[in-house]
């Protein structure tokens, strides 16, 4: 048995705190805190030898995520890398227990909502989350404040996973997806700004039209009944039209992908990233899981013919 480690790796702060987690819990397993376990799968490391594409990443890590039993990580930042937000949904789908750490002092809120969360209110249902912070700003003994932070909650999180993992692994109940109710899901996060609402208008309007039906996700309310109305969508519609889609998008995307319903991203940004592996606008984890539009109007010729 082991964990997967989902982490953002794209930078060398995120690498080492990312090697530090997997150390640890390496440590913990060592220690014999959690029987039966081998070392972490931390991606890129761990991928292997014959990974050479961006798509190979995608089936390397899938397979990693397919043959692991829980999911570890940080997440940490103003913004959350997409690819990690998939891996946990998709983990979940699984009936993965998931364990992550945030260290933010910030919460969120979404749309009208007056409640504020740490990551957000899907990650906290899908996930155990460790939230350890500090505002303190002042100058004294600062470095040690942080350090102090980080070693509370790598306590807080070996005693969750002692708790999880200990004793008795349960066998995984993975998500089935249910009889479809409605053609299709629509990204909660189409409503959060105006420009995107006036984008839901027109992608319900198309659906109407196309004499189909859908169902607006809500992320803010009870979230248990919104995973249900995305299990019973035969399709769900993802906004990526931000640098960074926002985390629940990429969480809800990673559980439509994991119950076989491959999902459609819709994605006119110009902004792209460059890598060793790929020049694209969208993570590896969202591209090769999903259907991408790069416009309204491919959108509504998919939606009329599907």
């Amino acid at each position: 048995m082991r964990f997967y480690s989902e982490c953002r790796l794209y930078n060398a702060n995120a690498r080492l705190i990312s090697l530090d987690l997997t150390d640890r819990v390496d440590s913990w397993i060592a220690e014999g805190l959690l029987p039966g376990f081998t070392n972490c799968f931390l991606p890129y490391r761990d991928d292997g030898d014959n990974v050479f594409t961006e798509e190979d990443y995608f089936n390397a890590d899938v397979n990693a995520i397919n043959t692991s039993v829980g999911i570890i990580g940080f997440l940490d930042g103003a913004t959350f890398d997409s690819g990690c937000g998939w891996e946990i949904g998709y983990g979940y789908s699984k009936g993965y227990p998931i364990h992550l750490i945030t260290t933010d002092f910030l919460r969120w809120y979404a749309g009208s909502s007056t409640e504020c969360y740490h990551i957000s209110k899907l990650t906290q249902h899908v996930a155990t989350v460790v939230a350890v912070w500090n505002e303190n700003q002042s100058i004294s003994s600062y470095r040690q404040r942080q350090v102090d932070i980080l070693e509370q909650a790598f306590t807080a999180f070996r005693i969750n996973l002692i708790n999880d993992f200990n004793r008795f692994v349960a066998p995984k109940v993975p998500l089935e997806p249910l009889p479809i109710l409605y053609d299709y899901y629509l990204d909660p996060n189409f409503d959060y700004t105006e420009p995107s609402q006036m984008l839901l208008r027109e992608i319900e309007n198309a659906i109407t039209q196309a004499g189909k039906t859908f169902v607006l996700g809500d992320n803010m309310g009870d979230i248990e009944a919104d995973i249900t109305n995305l299990r019973q969508s035969g399709q769900a519609i993802f906004f990526s039209d931000v640098f960074e889609p926002n985390i629940d998008s990429a969480i809800l995307h990673g559980i439509a992908y994991g119950i076989g319903r491959k999902p459609i991203v819709y994605c006119s940004k110009k902004q792209r990233f460059h890598s060793e592996v790929a020049d694209d606008y969208l993570s590896g984890m969202i591209r090769y899981s999903a259907a991408v539009v790069r416009s309204l109007a491919e959108l509504k010729a998919l939606v009329s013919a599907l």
